[in-house]
């Protein structure tokens, strides 16, 4: 028999890949495997400059606007937002209640420095439009939280 001084790594590694296999997968479960991260989603954004305007689009489906933080910069936006749900039923001899929740940060880097005491902001079926005028002078950093109608 021939040594293979990497079957002692592959058997490690056939090990460590069985071993973690069990902590992504549901207790008592045959079916689908948990995979970590599976539910982090970055949300999709759009940036685009105009002549004197740097506009941003951001989708954030089923977030009520009023969890929403918009902050813009001089140089970038940041955005926090959060998402809650409950679900209770009661019926006879059952009662199930599930609640979740989801949350998410975001600093976007703006193409142009911008003037962020002008900024406005708007939200109508999932999508935050922002649109910020852009700065024609370099000073010191600025920002403002801007309300969202």
């Amino acid at each position: 028999m021939i040594w293979d001084p990497f079957e002692e790594l592959r058997k490690m590694h056939d090990e460590m890949d069985r071993l973690f296999g069990r902590v992504f997968k549901p207790l008592g479960s045959k079916g689908k495997e948990l995979t970590p991260f599976k539910t982090a989603r970055v949300p999709v954004s759009n940036i685009r400059e105009t002549e004197k305007n740097v506009i941003a689009d951001i989708e954030l489906p089923g977030i009520p606007r009023e969890n929403i933080e918009l902050n813009v910069n001089e140089d970038s936006i940041e955005i926090k937002a959060q998402k809650k749900a409950e679900n209770e039923v009661k019926k006879k001899g059952v009662y199930s209640y599930h609640s979740s929740a989801s949350q998410f940060y975001r600093k976007i880097p703006l193409p142009a420095e911008v003037k962020p005491e002008q900024a406005s902001a708007q939200f109508k079926d999932g999508l935050l439009k922002v649109e910020i005028p852009k700065a024609r002078q370099i000073g010191h950093k600025k920002q403002k939280r801007i309300r969202i109608k």
